[in-house]
């Protein structure tokens, strides 16, 4: 794979997508399906059958990482077809590898959104409700009622972006 050119194409797919997410709460197919047909067909004009595997193997695992906790109704399509699309660039490692860094940005900017709500008592049961449900492999809202406060979203596109750029800073790809 080519690194300065598969990150610099994730870097910008990432601002985009993060930029929209922030302002509409969605990440739009023309973004990511645009992103995954550029970099399979970068790939594998690059390195023939080769690059073509690498790039395919790499929309798996961007793919699989987020399918779970969209499948919850934890989060939009659109991140997941974000996580796919940017993995059809960079490749199965360094998704999977970028992933990890996601997750403790999305944690951190799950608990700065739950703490500016000033509704923390109320979250922090909605959380244990949502673990448990988690747990049995049922909607994360399932069982949380009326009662329920109002679901605060959280544009995963950003710490998708900041995740990758994490990744990329620590991993010296820039």
């Amino acid at each position: 794979m080519n690194i300065e050119t598969t990150t610099g194409a994730a870097m910008g797919i990432l601002a985009v997508a993060a930029y929209i997410d922030w302002k509409d709460h969605r990440v739009p197919n023309w973004l990511t399906l645009s992103a995954w047909i550029f970099g399979v067909l970068f790939h594998t004009l690059l390195n023939g059958w080769s690059g073509l595997g690498a790039s395919l193997l790499g929309t798996v695992v961007g793919f699989s990482t987020l399918i779970i906790p969209y499948a919850l109704k934890g989060m939009g399509a659109g991140d997941v077809k974000l996580m796919a699309s940017v993995g059809a660039w960079v490749g199965a490692a360094v998704t999977w590898q970028a992933f990890l860094w996601i997750v403790i940005i999305g944690g951190a900017m799950g608990v700065y959104s739950i703490l500016r709500s000033r509704e923390v008592v109320d979250r922090v049961s909605v959380l244990l409700c949502a673990g448990r449900n988690m747990m049995s492999m049922s909607s994360l809202d399932a069982g949380m009622g009326a009662s329920a406060p109002k679901k605060i979203l959280l544009p995963y596109g950003v710490p998708i972006a900041f995740g990758f750029y994490a990744y990329f800073l620590f991993g010296g790809l820039i």
